[in-house]
């Protein structure tokens, strides 16, 4: 069965590392695997920040077709456990600065390895994802759908985050018509709409959404 890409965006938003997974450049013919952070731009494609000494680095550069394994914390049955792979071409770029600011909301640390010198940001393009949410709900979407997810104009969300931010502990990274990325303490927190919001109305569904999450702290 298809998956709607706006049903995997949940557990990409709540991730904040992953399973790469390149073509190896030592061993051709089989994957190498690593353990990445990973941002998010606003059009919902994944960033990842990699050292030219990186042997998965080294591997991207020569063959951009990877895969990367998102999986939401889990307990003790790892199968039980919603995750996703991703499928897609992951190539070197430079963001803009708005784009940059957003990155370095998600992963501050990016910061100290831009400034070595032998750090280049790579965007991972979605070709194809398998999506397992559970028990019998589970497919894939195709490239066509994760393009068709609807964005928010280009420079809105720096204002709707300074208009946000006062209403709330929580360190907010980024906002989407889908929900909100947070941070508290460490740990990323995805705060997900109950349904895709109008631009209009975007600001007010955004503050309830922060209103009902700290409610029960407030009992």
């Amino acid at each position: 069965m298809k998956i709607a890409v706006a049903d995997c965006l949940s557990l990409l938003h709540a991730c904040g590392d992953a399973a790469l997974a390149t073509q190896a450049l030592s061993l051709p013919g089989y994957p190498f695997v690593t353990a990445v952070p990973f941002a998010i731009g606003a059009d919902h494609a994944p960033w990842l920040l990699m050292s030219d000494l990186a042997e998965h680095c080294r591997n991207a550069r020569a063959d951009g077709r990877v895969s990367m394994l998102l999986q939401r914390a889990a307990g003790a049955e790892v199968l039980a456990a919603e995750r996703m792979t991703l499928l897609g071409d992951l190539q070197p770029q430079a963001p803009d600065e708005a784009t940059l600011a957003r990155l370095l909301r998600y992963c501050p640390d990016y910061a100290g390895y831009l400034a070595l010198g032998d750090f280049h940001f790579f965007r991972l393009q979605p070709r194809r994802v398998r999506f397992i949410g559970g028990f019998g709900r589970m497919g894939w979407g195709e490239e066509v759908g994760w393009q068709a997810v609807a964005q928010l104009p280009a420079g809105l969300e720096g204002d709707l985050l300074a208009e946000l931010q006062p209403a709330t502990t929580l360190q907010l990274i980024a906002v989407d018509l889908y929900g909100l990325d947070c941070r508290q303490g460490d740990k990323r927190l995805r705060l997900d709409f109950a349904a895709t919001a109008a631009i209009a109305e975007l600001a007010a569904v955004a503050r309830a959404t922060l209103q009902a999450r700290q409610q029960p702290d407030e009992n």
